[in-house]
């Protein structure tokens, strides 16, 4: 964010339209423009009590909507007010993005703020506050960088939720003591000034747990560079002497993560634990007697939390559910995680109820809203559909149709489905995956398949839209998107197994996924291509590599090519506690020198028989640009055919429309052009 953006950010201008019709689509091939124009509402925002409502969410009396929405090529802040039917657009972003907002009361939003690049999102600090009028506006933590100015040490206020006795204030978690550990503070959201909430502190804290009265009483550790990771409580605040419950490192044995106390018994918390099994599941826990309890719920495929092994959940999310409010929240009512589908699990009859009553209206359909609010603003998505919004009246048993869509040129009859798949790997580990089929492919046809790995490479492919995977499909091609090893959600064995093989097994996992397609019957092994980004165009690379006779293009989106290169050039590896995990996790260049010498494509160009288009950014500050003049120059020396795109002002992915319509039509081209269409069946 830039000193302009600062001084602009809060002149509010008119949002022209809330009512989104979906826009008329023919059959055949969809403009690039349609399928990747930016998200009119939601984006890829975090809300404190949106329930995953896609960047929308309600006021506490339900008379406003607060939405990020897209202006200026970013994502802004709206706030529409349903009895007047009209929306204001409350910032004026043109060099940052919304990442998350919280109403503060009825008629003050709180939103941070970063930079929303193509593949990622960096959080730059900010944090700020506006009156739904545009009145009071007000910067509560500066933001970290600015343009040309980056802090030495980066502060970052993160919000907890709503004080039950206060409209100027809300309890949040920052590190300005310590870099490197969170305190909780209750902060005035008119002036920014925080008073500490917790009298002391284990240390490394990544995020705290709070009790019934807003008590800080335990907190999950995390201390990346000597590799452990710990659960922490506080039985006497007075005396200020904390209990270690559990530690454990990488290898992720018998893991107890603390979630939330249990509003209804003081000394119980709920807990995600692997202890006697590989996947976490849902636990209580005893803070008095040290022990853990009786299981909840637990999936024997899936985990139902992250492991925070890298920070917060990467994909796989998980969310537990109150009755109650935000501010006052009563028992557990329910549990939301991530399986093939998203999932939901009730504890409670009566929510069970009202959840049931409305998402029938959408079968197939993942739906998101509070069950315990008298109206609830309700998100309804899917793998076809970007997201709709609805309003549920508990009282009238009412659904209204807002009109207001994620993507409003995108038709959901027009888009394919994805369906959950599994194949076995060559060593015998069960992946898992998603396969979206093209319009064209009929039971006993082949089609051309693209293999799509994710970033990461620890994140995972969910069931979901997903703008990519319809234009592949869109033009013609089956879509595979492995969860390899590595891939979170699936156990600790799942990631311990990917541990030092960025090249190896997990590469095999993919190229297995592809051989089981072909022998399904799916895909046609005359026409095969690879495109992922970050881990994901590495990933490619490597596949070129390992199997040169099976596919006919590549397309590397910010990819990793050479392991020394990306140790000696991510700032997080050089700057960060990251780097000592990174080595335990991927290998160390002197100490795993042969190791780094055979998972690094750029050193192995001379196996590459197919045509490969290279995409990078200058300031990407994850994959650093090294790379791609890397890979650049191994193509040139070892005489192999490449395209390249580079733009010098771009990051980790492609934000600015003019470079993501050019990557995507220069992709259309590439794959027309290496793949021929198929004509036996």
């Amino acid at each position: 964010m830039n000193r302009r953006d600062l001084m602009a950010m809060f002149a509010g201008a008119p949002f022209a339209a809330v009512g989104f019709p979906a826009v008329a689509q023919t059959k055949g091939e969809l403009p690039v423009e349609i399928l990747f124009k930016k998200p009119a509402l939601g984006a890829a925002s975090r809300s404190l009590d949106g329930l995953g409502t896609g960047g929308a969410v309600l006021s506490p009396d339900g008379r406003h909507l607060a939405a990020l929405a897209t202006a200026n090529g970013r994502i802004n802040l709206l706030v529409y007010n349903f009895e007047k039917r009209a929306a204001t657009r409350l910032t004026n972003l043109s060099s940052s993005d919304i990442a998350t907002l919280v109403w503060a009361n009825n008629k003050r939003v709180i939103f941070s703020t970063g930079d929303q690049q193509g593949v990622e999102f960096r959080g730059d600090g900010g944090l700020f506050g506006v009156d739904i009028d545009g009145s009071n506006p007000v910067t509560l933590v500066k933001p970290f960088f600015t343009g040309s100015s980056v802090s030495a040490v980066p502060r970052v206020t993160t919000v907890l939720r709503r004080v039950l006795d206060s409209n100027e204030e809300l309890l949040v978690s920052a590190n300005d003591r310590s870099a490197e550990s969170q305190d909780v503070y209750r902060m005035n959201v008119l002036t920014g000034r925080k008073s500490l909430v917790n009298a002391s502190s284990p240390g490394n804290v990544l995020s705290w747990v709070l009790d019934a009265d807003d008590v800080p009483r335990a907190a999950y550790c995390i201390d990346a560079e000597k590799g452990r990771y710990s659960f922490a409580h506080l039985p006497d605040p007075q005396a200020r002497k904390w209990t270690t419950f559990a530690q454990w490192d990488e290898q992720l044995k018998d893991v107890i993560i603390p979630l939330a106390f249990d509003p209804t018994s003081p000394n119980l918390i709920f807990v995600a634990s692997n202890v006697g099994r590989d996947t976490l599941a849902l636990f209580d826990f005893d803070v008095m007697t040290g022990k853990l309890g009786e299981l909840i719920h637990g999936d024997d495929r899936y985990d139902v939390f992250s492991f925070l092994m890298l920070g917060f959940a990467l994909g796989e999310g998980g969310r537990l559910l109150f009755g109650g409010s935000n501010e006052k929240p009563k028992g557990l009512i329910g549990l939301v995680y991530q399986a093939d589908k998203p999932k939901h699990i009730w504890f409670d009859e009566a929510a069970a109820k009202t959840y049931k009553s409305v998402s029938g209206a959408f079968p197939g359909a993942v739906v998101r809203f509070d069950v315990n609010a008298p109206k609830a603003l309700v998100f309804v998505r899917s793998d076809t559909s970007p997201g709709e919004y609805y309003v549920y009246d508990r009282e009238k048993k009412s659904l209204e149709d807002t009109s207001m869509r994620a993507r409003p040129e995108i038709d959901p009859k027009a888009m394919r489905p994805m369906r959950p798949v599994v194949w076995t790997a060559r060593d015998g580990l069960r992946i898992d995956g998603y396969l979206t089929l093209p319009e064209a492919s009929v039971a006993g046809r082949r089609a051309p398949l693209i293999l799509h790995p994710h970033g990461g490479p620890w994140a995972r492919d969910n069931w979901a839209y997903n703008p990519e995977v319809q234009f592949m499909a869109n033009r013609g091609f089956a879509v595979l998107q492995p969860n390899f090893r590595g891939s979170t959600g699936f156990g600790a064995r799942h990631l311990r197994l990917s541990y030092k093989q960025w090249g190896g097994t997990m590469i095999d996992d993919m190229i297995d996924g592809v051989e089981w397609a072909i022998k399904a019957g799916i895909a046609d092994p005359d026409y095969i291509g690879v495109y992922g980004a970050s881990y994901g165009g590495y990933a490619t690379l490597m596949s070129l590599v390992r199997r040169p006779d099976l596919f006919k293009w590549g397309i590397n989106y910010v990819g990793v090519t050479d392991m020394t290169v990306h140790q000696d050039t991510q700032p997080a590896q050089l700057y960060g506690n990251f780097a000592e995990l990174a080595k335990r996790l991927n290998g160390d260049q002197k100490a795993d020198a042969a190791l780094f010498g055979d998972q690094s494509p750029a050193r192995h160009v001379d196996r590459i028989k197919a045509p490969v288009f290279h995409a990078y950014g200058g300031v990407d500050q994850n994959v650093d640009f090294a790379n791609g003049k890397t890979i650049r120059s191994a193509f040139d020396k070892a005489a192999k055919p490449y395209e390249w795109m580079f733009v010098g002002d771009e990051a980790h992915g492609y934000r600015q429309d003019a470079n993501i319509f050019e990557f995507y039509k220069r992709f259309d081209t590439f794959i027309k052009q290496n793949t021929p269409r198929p004509t036996k069946a």
